[in-house]
């Protein structure tokens, strides 16, 4: 049974921190696939091209290698072994069929996400994109900052990439109401492990006075075993909760109703 929307403000006056996740929470999963996602895939091999020499592709594609390294070892469907030869000519078709296997898999690897961190970077500095962002967001996010509480990012995208989304949103600069931002450089979101090293990070003196905001059931279960509070986010597009889920957890279509 979902436990009654009536409890909802009160979970939160004990509250010092929220951490909210991205998809699904703040913003909507298909902005994510179907604009982000489709950037990437289109535009990764121009993007490699133009930025070949500079020192922060150099680093990328010797990330993405490593990556394609181990996922060959480790027997990755799909994944073949880059040839020896870096000439560029060589190893874009390579880095351009790889970054495009991972992103249509949705894989949450570092090379991967730092990577499209820095081509969105200049696609939201064009103007070529605007990070979408729910309309019950900034208004939350502002009220909650003025209560002084602390409210920060915890999502798969790299931090870079969070803090592009939300300086560049559809509703304006509102990167100014987040404290601080986690990506999964602080472990996997579906490990409980990560959530305490979180609280580390943040000196949190207890875990219950935190309130974690996500739409995936296992992270709000590793969540709930690291001694957070959590709300499940049910937005449009987000996967069905299980009947057990709507028991465990309270439920939001939006962030008002935590207001």
């Amino acid at each position: 049974m979902e436990k009654a929307p009536n409890d909802l403000p009160n979970l939160l006056k004990d509250i010092s921190i929220i951490i909210l996740d991205i998809e699904g929470t703040t913003t909507s999963i298909s902005f994510v696939k179907e604009v982000l996602f489709s950037y990437v895939l289109r535009e990764v091999g121009q993007h490699l091209e133009t930025t070949w020499l500079t020192e922060e592709t150099k680093k990328d594609v010797a990330a993405l290698k490593r990556q394609n390294e181990e996922d060959v070892a480790a027997g990755v469907s799909g994944v073949v072994l880059w040839p020896d030869n870096i000439e560029m000519k060589v190893v874009i078709p390579c880095l351009v069929r790889d970054v495009c296997n991972m992103v249509e898999q949705d894989r949450k690897v570092g090379p991967l996400k730092t990577l499209q961190g820095h081509m969105w970077r200049r696609a939201y500095q064009q103007g070529t994109i605007k990070g979408h962002v729910y309309e019950d967001v900034p208004g939350a996010l502002k009220a909650w900052h003025e209560e002084g509480k602390k409210v920060v990012i915890y999502s798969s995208g790299s931090v870079e990439a969070q803090k592009l989304l939300f300086k560049h949103s559809c509703h304006g600069d509102i990167l100014h109401y987040l404290s601080d931002h986690f990506d999964t450089g602080i472990g996997a979101k579906g490990e409980s492990d990560s959530y305490l090293n979180i609280l580390k990070s943040l000196q949190s003196p207890s875990p219950a006075t935190v309130l974690f905001i996500t739409d995936v059931a296992k992270e709000a279960q590793a969540a709930t075993e690291a001694g957070l509070q959590v709300v499940l986010s049910v937005r449009e597009g987000t996967k069905p909760l299980t009947t057990q889920d709507l028991e465990t957890y309270p439920t939001i279509t939006t962030f008002t109703q935590l207001l």
